[in-house]
């Protein structure tokens, strides 16, 4: 996931914890997208949607929310009064802001480009934060709350139903069935093409724990030869390893490990793809110790549910993956309007009623 994607959805998280509640629920009315129609300048255009300056505004200062916040829990109460914390983070908080903008609108224009349209049920679930809330502290105290965000009361439910309209299009691409899920059978070639089963045998140099030294590597290598020797010499591999093996995930893999290139460090994986199906390794040295690796069949059918979900992802990707190509491909074009918006001026381009109430 790009920084750009992972920052939209973590916004979208630090809203709803701050606010003390979730979307989800059930509430007695529903949400609806509307464009705010303010008469604010244009900031920017993304593949052909307006973005205007109180809609823009809103997600700077929502940005430099998010990141008071996260500096708060280390000890800096005010992050934005002190003058160069403020100026080393505010030089980044018009290229945030862009980058939740296009996130919104990339979100909205495939929703709606695709033709989906959020059920009744949907729509009411989206209301639960928001109802709760007001339900608690009352209106009043509400707007002042989400305004501290950046937010109207029309532009925090905007902002509620992209993230709607996100959920309904991850539904849609990696649901049940979706149109981006792969087929049994190319996880299966997936599963087959890329991974690998193995056991070893390991004789430690290195307390897995703690990294401190136990043996010297001579000492080591002169346990496992041993060891080794004993295997060519026709002893059970199985026997020798529940015997011998230091390796502390032996007793929750006893029939040995299933891994792909980056999962173990590189010389296991090499070591174990160099070898054929039930043939067992030399000494294979690693910063752990040396190990004697078995190779072993993989069972594909039998493991292939318990993968599902990475091979999925390895081999369709993720619906964050395919939000950020869609970031990436937008015709994004800024005016002259985006360089006058900086961290320092921001509440002057908020939505007039955010204005009245932050000045109050």
């Amino acid at each position: 996931m790009s920084k750009m994607v992972q920052r939209a959805v973590a916004l979208v998280v630090m809203l709803v914890v701050v606010m003390g509640g979730t979307i989800w629920g059930t509430a007695s009315m529903t949400i609806q997208y509307q464009p705010l129609n303010s008469g604010a300048p244009v900031v920017m255009t993304v593949n052909g949607d307006e973005v205007c300056a109180d809609e823009y505004a809103g997600y700077m200062l929502y940005n430099m929310a998010y990141y008071a916040n996260m500096y708060a829990q280390f000890g800096m109460s005010d992050v934005w009064n002190d003058e160069y914390a403020a100026a080393t983070l505010g030089s980044s908080m018009p290229q945030a802001a862009k980058d939740q903008s296009v996130y919104a609108r990339v979100v909205l224009q495939k929703f709606q480009e695709l033709g989906l349209k959020p059920t009744y049920a949907q729509e009411k679930q989206m209301t639960q934060l928001r109802q709760d809330t007001i339900d608690s502290m009352g209106y009043d105290a509400f707007v002042k709350q989400i305004a501290g965000f950046g937010f109207s009361d029309q532009s925090y439910s905007n902002f509620m139903y992209i993230s709607l309209c996100y959920n309904a299009l991850n539904e849609y691409y990696f649901g049940e069935n979706g149109a981006s899920v792969p087929s049994d059978e190319d996880l299966r070639q997936y599963f087959a093409d890329n991974y690998i089963a193995a056991k070893h045998i390991l004789i430690s140099t290195v307390d897995s724990t703690t990294g401190e030294t136990i043996r010297t590597d001579e000492e080591a290598k002169t346990e496992a030869q041993k060891i080794l020797d004993r295997i060519n010499a026709g002893e059970d591999y199985d026997e020798l390893m529940n015997a011998y093996s230091e390796d502390p995930g032996l007793a929750g893999n006893p029939d040995g490990y299933i891994f792909t290139n980056g999962d173990m460090v590189a010389e296991f994986y090499d070591g174990a793809k160099a070898l054929g199906e039930d043939e067992v390794s030399g000494l294979i040295k690693s910063p752990y110790g040396y190990h004697i690796i078995k190779r072993v069949p993989l069972d594909i059918e039998g493991q292939l549910e318990n993968y599902k979900s990475v091979l999925t992802t390895a081999v369709a990707g993720t619906m964050d993956d395919l939000l950020t190509q869609w970031m990436e491909e937008a015709d994004v074009q800024t005016t002259e309007v985006y360089d006058e918006i900086t961290y320092q001026n921001v509440r002057d381009y908020l939505p007039t009623e955010v204005q009245e109430i932050l000045n109050a």
